[in-house]
């Protein structure tokens, strides 16, 4: 018998064990809610999202891109109204990130701003918190594609790193 099964079923002890859980379960879904730094004016809205079951290798003199196994492809859009702000995020795959209109400021986790103009591109990096705010008076506007493993999120809340964005 499985030793969580023991304590739970033994005599006088499963209401002290329930007791402790439900508390301690509920503490860490509050601190999990608390360091999350949600976005406010940006909708995301996901174009399409398709299963790609096969390896993908692609070696070409400037591009080299490599998958494992299966993944999904993510086509998604964004925008930004003056003010918005995307909240402390991270991607856990690749994505190809480019804006059609307006001008954001993107940044990373040591706080270094990059600002992107209307017809720009990158890469953004997998795993780094990042957040993206539009200081502009316009509404920006992107779209972006992402590889990630299949059923992975677009995207994961991550905290502040403790950054002074106004």
């Amino acid at each position: 018998m499985d030793t969580a099964l023991k304590i739970i079923r033994a005599s006088g002890r499963s209401k002290l064990v329930w007791l402790l859980l439900v508390p301690i379960t509920a503490a860490v879904a509050f601190v999990r809610v608390a360091v999350a730094t949600p976005g406010e004016g940006t909708v995301g809205t996901v174009l399409n999202r398709g299963a790609n079951p096969d390896v993908v290798k692609i070696h070409t003199d400037l591009i080299k891109f490599k998958t494992r196994g299966p993944s999904d492809v993510l086509i998604v859009t964004q925008t930004w109204q003056p003010g918005g702000h995307s909240g402390w995020h991270t991607h856990s795959g690749l994505v190809l990130f480019t804006l059609k209109s307006g001008t954001i400021s993107v940044f990373d986790g040591n706080c270094s701003e990059r600002v992107v103009n209307a017809g720009e591109a990158f890469v953004e990096p997998v795993g780094e918190p990042m957040e993206v705010k539009n200081y502009g008076t316009v509404p920006a506007v992107a779209y972006f594609a992402i590889v990630n493993a299949p059923g992975a999120p677009g995207k994961d809340d991550a905290p502040s790193p403790g950054c002074d964005i106004p």
